[in-house]
């Protein structure tokens, strides 16, 4: 028995609602689904010198002198956050100080930053600190 024009165009309705529900679903779950930075555990420092080629830093606090105030207060909260940071110069990693000097408009900035051994892991950091991010830069270290 050969479908009626009618039910050909239910048919295919039904067809092309399937295909639509089985598309949206896989944009929906794209594969990776990352990590849900508010469920992750607080992500592992690194130290930057020891770094094989590019790391990435969430830079929390930017002076123009390592004597600015702020700089000190921001090592300290980041300590009860456990991280042993120190203040350094941007121009230790690849690409910083030039993207920091011109977000603040000093030559040579110095600043407090985490880093970290992926953009994932900075992200995390990023999203789940309460402090105030500056910026995010990644490269490698070259001092």
């Amino acid at each position: 028995m050969r479908p009626t024009p009618r039910h050909r165009g239910r048919v295919a309705a039904a067809v092309l609602l399937s295909v639509a529900a089985l598309l949206s679903t896989a944009a929906c779950s794209g594969g990776d689904e990352g990590v849900d930075p508010s469920a992750a555990d607080w992500p592992t420092a690194v130290t930057p010198a020891d770094t094989d080629g590019d790391f990435w830093v969430v830079w929390t606090a930017i002076a123009e002198t390592v004597d600015d105030p702020a700089l000190a207060t921001e090592i300290d909260r980041l300590a009860e956050q456990g991280y042993e940071v120190e203040t350094w110069s941007p121009g230790c990693q690849d690409g910083a100080q030039e993207q920091l000097g011109g977000l603040t408009g000093y030559a040579e900035p110095v600043g407090v930053g985490v880093a970290f051994a992926s953009e994932e892991d900075a992200g995390i950091f990023d999203t789940r600190d309460e402090g105030t991010t500056v910026s995010v830069t990644t490269g490698a270290w070259t001092c």
